[in-house]
C-alpha cells in the first residue's frame, strides 16, 4: 500500500496494489518506479479537460432546527432540514462539464445556501455567470447552464465496470487554490444508498463535492457527494476525510439530470404524520397532517405502520432509512396494521409545502383547574397492591 499525504487539500489516501487494477495501471507501474503517482498524474490531467471551478457568492445559513411553535400556532410543522450543522461560506466549489452546449453538473450541497451570485470559471480560464437549472435535494445534485458551446466531455464508466476493488480517485479545485486536488483508493462498496450511490475510501471533503471520482482510465465512476442514511443535504458532511466517502454512478446521474435539464427539482417526500414516541418497538401512528399522504390513503391514529415497500418496519429508525432517499411525488407501498387486519394502501409522498396542519392533540385533563379527587383514575383490580 502507497500513501499519499494530504488532508487539506493535496493528493491524499491510498492506492493498494493487490486488488482492482486495470490494465493501463499495471502498464504504468512497468514503465516507471512510481507508477502509483504516474497513474493518478495522469488521470488528473485528463481530468483538467472538464472540471470546472464554481463560486457562490450570498445566500444565507441554512438553519439545523425546527422553529418552535406555540399553543396558538397553525403553521406546517414539516420542514425540510438540512441534516447537519455544518457551517457553508461563500468560496469555490467543484463541478464537471456535463454537455458541450454548457450544462454543468456539481453537488447541491454547494447550494444549500441558496447562493444570490453563481460563476463558473472553465479549464479554458473563461469565467461565466451560471443559472441554476434545478435541483435534486434528495440524491444532492445541482444542474447549472452556461452559455458556452463546444465544451470537452467527459466519458463514463459503464454500470456493468463499477465493481468494489478498482482504483478510485476523487478530484476538485475547491478551498485552497487553483490546481486540482486529488485523493486515491479504491471503490468500497456499489448499490449503496438504496441503489443511488457507491462507496469509496478515498477521502472527500467539501473540495470534492460535485467533483468526479475517476476509474485508472480516466473515466467517471460518478460525482461525488455528501451522504448518510437521513435526510437533508448535509446529512453525510460528518464523513469528512473519514475514509467514507459517496458518489453517485454514471447510470443514475443520467436518469436524475434527464428531470433536472426539464427544470424539475427534487425535494424530500414526506409521509406527513406524526408517530406515538411512547412506542419504541414499532411505528404507531400518532396524528396526520390534513391534508397529507397518510390522510388521503386512509390511515388512523393508532396504526401500526409495517411495511414500506416490501421492507419490514419494526423501529423509527427502519421508517427513516426506507424513506431517505425517496423524493416527493415518489409512489409508496405501505401495509398497515389495524387490529388484526393489514391494510394495504399507495400513497404519493408530497412536499413539506404541501402538508397541511396537524389536528390539535386534547389533554387528558386541564391543566389550568385545580385536581381533585373525582380526577383521580380508579385503579383497576389488576392494579391494586
Amino acid at each position: 500500500m502507497i500513501r499519499f499525504n494530504t488532508r487539506k487539500g493535496h493528493l491524499a489516501s491510498a492506492i493498494l496494489l493487490a486488488v482492482g487494477l486495470t490494465a493501463p495501471f499495471l502498464a504504468l507501474a512497468s514503465d516507471e518506479g512510481s507508477g502509483e503517482s504516474a497513474l493518478v498524474q495522469s488521470v488528473i490531467e485528463n481530468g483538467k479537460r472538464f472540471i470546472v471551478r464554481i463560486e457562490t457568492v450570498g445566500g444565507a445559513q441554512p438553519l439545523n432546527t425546527l422553529p418552535r411553535a406555540g399553543a396558538d400556532d397553525k403553521r406546517n410543522r414539516f420542514r425540510d432540514n438540512p441534516g447537519s450543522n455544518f457551517a457553508i461560506a461563500d468560496g469555490p466549489t467543484t463541478g464537471i462539464i456535463y454537455s458541450t452546449d454548457g450544462l454543468i453538473l456539481t453537488s447541491s450541497f454547494n447550494f444549500v445556501r441558496e447562493p444570490a451570485i453563481v460563476t463558473v470559471s472553465l479549464p479554458d480560464g473563461r469565467q461565466m455567470t451560471a443559472d441554476i437549472v434545478a435541483r435534486d435535494k434528495v440524491r444532492k445534485l445541482t444542474l447549472l447552464k452556461i452559455d458556452a458551446n463546444d465544451l470537452p466531455t467527459p466519458r463514463w464508466t459503464p454500470r456493468e465496470q463499477i465493481r468494489p476493488g478498482q482504483t478510485a480517485i476523487a478530484l476538485g479545485v475547491g478551498f485552497g487554490g487553483r490546481d486540482t486536488m486529488a485523493s486515491a483508493g479504491i471503490v468500497s462498496a456499489v448499490n449503496r444508498m438504496m441503489g443511488n450511490a457507491i462507496q469509496t475510501d478515498a477521502m472527500l471533503s467539501p473540495a470534492n463535492y460535485g467533483g468526479p471520482l475517476l476509474d485508472s482510465t480516466g473515466y467517471i465512476l460518478g460525482i461525488c457527494v455528501p451522504m448518510a442514511q437521513r435526510p437533508g443535504e448535509l446529512a453525510g458532511i460528518e464523513f469528512y476525510d473519514a475514509g467514507v466517502g459517496f458518489a453517485i454512478p454514471g447510470w443514475r446521474v443520467r436518469e436524475i439530470v434527464g428531470e433536472l435539464e426539464q427544470g424539475k427539482s427534487f425535494h424530500r417526500g414526506w409521509l406527513g404524520m406524526t408517530v406515538d414516541p411512547k412506542v419504541k418497538k414499532g411505528v404507531v401512528i400518532k396524528s396526520s397532517a390534513d391534508p397529507s399522504p397518510m390522510r388521503q390513503a386512509g390511515a388512523r391514529a393508532g396504526d401500526w405502520v409495517v411495511k414500506i415497500n416490501d421492507q419490514p418496519i419494526k423501529h423509527f429508525g427502519q421508517l427513516v432509512k426506507a424513506l431517505y432517499m425517496l423524493p416527493a411525488g415518489e409512489k409508496v407501498q405501505v401495509r398497515l396494521l389495524r387490529g388484526a387486519e393489514h391494510i394495504d394502501v399507495e400513497l404519493i409522498l408530497a412536499r413539506s409545502e404541501e402538508l397541511g396542519t396537524l389536528p390539535e392533540e386534547e389533554l387528558p385533563f386541564d391543566p389550568s383547574k385545580p385536581a381533585t379527587e373525582d380526577d383521580a383514575e380508579t385503579p383497576s383490580p389488576q392494579d391494586a397492591p
